[in-house]
């Protein structure tokens, strides 16, 4: 065993195989799957994992996101990919290979995960050998526990039919730019789920696109803000928005903390509008009250302008520092609105 399997944090009740619909050498490799994915106009890799000739196990998508691999059942399940199309080319070692990953799935989740094909969610027969009797399957779906010794399975006898598995090709991608009663659809439904689309009115813009992916990111779905066959699969599924109790909690600090541009911006600003106030103060004290080697090392230059121009000057800044203070605080506000609400990521 030289692959150790990591369960990631996201549910998982299912788990699919496929067969990559390629026997050339030049393809026998993750790498080339994303390559290949991405010229389709996809994300990348749509599988979790891929499965080598010679038995080596690569990583595909991250296994905290959710793979694009079976339309219509992809949450909650993680995607196995083995190299190969004709029965007779998948060797010994992959089916070695997919048992021990399996049979590692498997413990992790303590037998409460079942294992299909990609064919019985499908129209085709991927993967084109017989997974079953490769991982000893019953009825519904499930792995013995301890698995079989390996080695067991005879390659001519896990032969079963023709066809490619490939993952769904994305129909319909809906994205920034689109407009039409498709996009408007989708600002409904975004609303009526309580994220923050913008207007109905059929153009998918920044609102619209904010809010594709703060779906995308709490479904654990690459956050790309396009609306494809997963994205669309997560939009059926859920249910009115349960925002998180951090997020919820969320604060100006917490949110600059980690990583907000707008925040950060916004706290930044403001105590430089109340450091302004607080010198325009001491400027004022010192020169109505002549009490000069209290505050001259604080107040600094404005000393010296409001002994020539007088109180004003000192008014004066108080007053911009407090506005700088106030529009911060204003920016600020709506920022941890926005993020509370759900509105922004």
């Amino acid at each position: 065993m030289s692959f150790i399997f990591t369960k990631p944090n996201r549910p998982v009740s299912r788990v699919f195989i496929h067969c990559s619909a390629s026997d050339n050498p030049e393809h026998d490799n993750a790498a080339t799957m994303d390559r290949l994915h991405r010229e389709r106009g996809w994300s990348g890799i749509g599988y979790h994992l891929f499965i080598r000739k010679s038995a080596l196990v690569e990583d595909g998508r991250d296994l905290e996101k959710v793979p694009a691999a079976q339309g219509g059942n992809n949450t909650r399940t993680i995607a196995i990919c083995l190299h190969g199309l004709a029965v007779d080319k998948f060797t010994q070692e992959q089916f070695d290979a997919l048992r021990d990953l399996c049979d590692q799935i498997n413990r992790a989740y303590q037998g409460n995960v079942t294992f299909h094909g990609h064919c019985e969610v499908a129209n085709k027969t991927c993967p084109v050998f017989d997974y079953r009797n490769v991982l000893g399957l019953d009825m519904k779906g499930r792995m013995p526990m301890p698995m079989r010794p390996m080695g067991w399975v005879n390659t001519t006898e896990a032969a079963a039919g023709t066809g490619i598995g490939t993952p769904d090709v994305p129909i319909g991608l809906v994205k920034f730019g689109d407009r039409g009663p498709k996009v408007r659809v989708l600002q409904q439904e975004l609303k009526e789920l309580g994220y923050q689309p913008g207007a109905i009115d059929g153009i998918f813009g920044k609102l619209l696109r904010d809010a594709v992916m703060a779906l995308q990111a709490d479904h654990d779905l690459v956050t790309d803000g396009k609306v494809g066959p997963v994205t669309a699969e997560a939009i059926a599924a859920q249910a009115v928005r349960a925002l998180a109790p951090e997020r919820t909690a969320a604060s100006l600090l917490s949110l600059a903390g980690n990583g907000s541009r707008i925040a950060t911006a916004s706290v930044s600003n403001g105590l430089a509008g109340l450091t302004l106030t607080g010198g325009g103060v001491l400027a004022l004290v010192n020169e109505l009250s002549g009490k000069v080697d209290e505050v001259n090392a604080i107040a600094g230059p404005l000393a010296g302008i409001l002994s020539t121009h007088g109180p004003l000057v000192g008014g004066g800044t108080i007053a911009v520092g407090l506005f700088v203070a106030w529009q911060s605080w204003r920016s600020g506000s709506a920022r941890v609105q926005d993020h509370r609400s759900g509105k922004t990521l």
